[in-house]
């Protein structure tokens, strides 16, 4: 199981990667968030399993990891500019994958629709107490009740392969 710092660090440094060839915007707190959640519960709904071990509170602004928004509070709604001492080989090959994953299908959307979607109707912070832990099963059951999110090997499977 990988360390949610660990996996905090992954975010920041694909958004600082994609921020410095033009191609997006730095993480900022508040977008980071909302990732882990949607890691979160894409790990539990592939693999039965949290990716992380940090619990997800109710917030107000909806599903947050308190140590990393402490973590990354000074830079309140700035893009963080890097990780500082991020290691890429601290995740599985699994848990890279799934992050990836998440971020080439939210990466997509402004913050604001990625808070939007984390407090739909019927999601697990909607049905959580401000301030209260999230409880991974409603995570799992939620998620598992979504069409699936596609792995990078899904995706070159819709590519039509000619042969030669």
């Amino acid at each position: 199981m990988a360390k949610v710092q660990d996996v905090a660090k992954f975010f920041i440094e694909i958004a600082a990667s994609q921020n410095k060839a033009g191609n997006g915007d730095l993480m900022t707190n508040l977008r980071l968030q909302k990732l882990l959640y949607f890691a979160q519960g894409w790990s539990l709904a592939r693999t039965g399993k949290p990716l992380f071990d940090s619990q997800l509170q109710a917030w107000s602004y909806g599903p947050v990891v308190p140590e990393i928004y402490r973590r990354y509070s000074s830079n309140g709604n700035r893009g963080i500019e890097s990780a500082g001492d991020f290691d890429a080989d601290a995740l599985s090959p699994e848990e890279s994958e799934l992050v990836l994953d998440v971020m080439r299908e939210y990466g997509k959307y402004s913050t604001g629709m990625l808070v939007q979607m984390s407090h739909a109707p019927g999601a697990p912070w909607s049905k959580t107490d401000i301030s209260n832990v999230i409880p991974q099963d409603q995570i799992q059951a939620y998620f598992a009740g979504k069409p699936r999110l596609k792995s990078f090997d899904d995706i070159l499977d819709d590519y039509p392969v000619e042969e030669l």
